[in-house]
């Protein structure tokens, strides 16, 4: 897409084994979270476009979702897949809706 993505992440955590102690963090390093996922690919990807003397800023929020399903997961992959096609027809609305 030429102004904005799509991508869907598998976060593939460990669960504990058996009753956490006191002291224990309950949450894990943050790391691990969609948060700082995102955090450090926006960074690469303006580190990146600083060198290369591109004209680059990004969008304020992200919308994020939680696939419970592989029904779910397949609407997803095919919305992804034709988005393209969907933006193609907004950006020639005639009445600047988008753009």
């Amino acid at each position: 897409m030429p102004d904005h993505l799509h991508g869907v992440l598998l976060f593939d955590k460990n669960e504990p084994m058996g009753p956490l102690l006191p002291y224990e963090n309950r949450f894990g390093p943050q790391r691990h979270n969609l948060a700082s996922v995102l955090r450090g690919f926006k960074s690469g990807v303006t580190t990146f476009a600083r060198i290369q003397g591109l004209a680059f800023g990004w969008q304020a929020r992200y919308h994020d979702r939680i696939v419970r399903s592989d029904e779910e997961l397949e609407r997803i992959r095919n919305y992804i897949l034709t988005n393209p096609s969907r933006w193609e027809k907004e950006w020639d609305n005639g009445e600047g809706l988008y753009r």
